[in-house]
């Protein structure tokens, strides 16, 4: 089975609308991406990001309710998709077991230890 390949960037936006559940459209997933990587991403950036990986199948988006709050206007919400979750899963397992047994300790290395 071939594997979607996904680059940096995109794991974490995919990770991020995972974090966000219900609740993901652009600033939140945004919001998410920095208190869990501490990377700031332009809304520019992150909607670009967002048009691929929907592109490529991986995410789906529809548009929310407009509200009072946002001045009546309405959210463009993102979910990822079953072979978006894949991707992810897919992702993560090899980057798990590339680090299995390399990666020392987080004390160590800010002691100065090598990696």
């Amino acid at each position: 089975m071939q594997h979607v390949k996904l680059s940096d960037r995109e794991l974490k936006v995919l990770l991020a609308i995972l974090r966000c559940g219900a609740d993901a459209y652009g600033p939140r997933i945004g919001q998410k991406l920095e208190e869990h990587t501490g990377e700031r991403l332009s809304l520019g950036a992150l909607h670009s990001a967002l048009e691929r990986l929907e592109d490529r199948g991986l995410v789906g988006s529809h548009m929310g309710e407009a509200t009072a709050v946002r001045g009546g206007r309405r959210k463009r919400m993102y979910e990822v998709k079953a072979e978006g979750q894949i991707a992810v899963q897919h992702a993560v397992s090899v980057i798990g077991r590339m680090a299995q047994g390399v990666v020392s300790p987080l004390d160590e290395v800010s002691e100065g230890g090598a990696i």
